[in-house]
């Protein structure tokens, strides 16, 4: 099998291979809860876990910031996130049960101590964050509802603190009626040279354009 993660120059041997047991756990997990569409376990590795992977490009978190996955379904792209990053801290949230569940039992097989799992919506929890990701929830302006009053100011790494989200598609028309438009784009399809990426971005949002709004 082609390495999914050759262009990725922050994942070291020793990430792969965690990323790669993500890739089992993960195709396992689906089997038993609906996680992801059965035709999206096909080149799991590089479309999803690489995808989400590819965040590392550009995104240096400070050791100890604050990361909510919020919608994490299977794992993605919190889980990602802990792998990568294990002096950070990952909440994933997800508000269906079964999911949850499942997401937990994988972070406990991989021995992630820096990631924790909530069913629960973020909302919910009294926590502020320095960063919330998420992979195509729902339309941007109403993630940026769930997780405006979740945000704290300042900057926890490279990019200030704020949004990182990952999504297909031309992000404007959900954007321009509220004004909000990103600090930075990461062109997925340019990065991985690859047309099967095509429209797939992973966008950064800083926290005082999404709170004005």
């Amino acid at each position: 099998m082609q390495d999914p993660f050759a262009r990725l120059s922050k994942v070291t041997p020793e990430i792969r291979e965690k990323l790669l047991a993500y890739g089992r756990l993960l195709r396992e997990a689906n089997l038993r809860v609906n996680l992801l569409s059965r035709r999206d376990t096909d080149d799991l590795e590089y479309r999803h876990i690489a995808f989400c992977a590819a965040v590392s490009e550009f995104f240096s978190p400070r050791d100890g910031a604050l990361i909510a996955d919020v919608g994490t379904g299977g794992g993605l792209p919190g889980i990602v996130f802990a792998i990568l990053y294990p002096t950070v801290k990952i909440d994933l949230y997800d508000g269906v049960g079964k999911k949850a569940f499942q997401v937990a039992n994988i972070v406990d097989k991989l021995q992630l101590g820096n990631a924790r799992v909530f069913h629960a919506r973020i909302e919910e929890r009294r926590v502020l964050y320095d960063y919330a990701t998420g992979r195509s929830v729902c339309n941007l302006p109403k993630f940026f509802d769930f997780v405006r009053g979740r945000l704290r100011g300042g900057k926890a790494g490279n990019l200030s603190n704020g949004v990182i989200y990952y999504k297909g598609g031309d992000l404007e028309p959900e954007l321009a009626e509220k004004g909000i438009f990103p600090d930075a784009v990461f062109n997925l399809e340019e990065f991985f040279a690859d047309p099967r990426f095509a429209g797939k971005t992973i966008s950064h949002f800083d926290i005082k354009a999404i709170q004005k709004n």
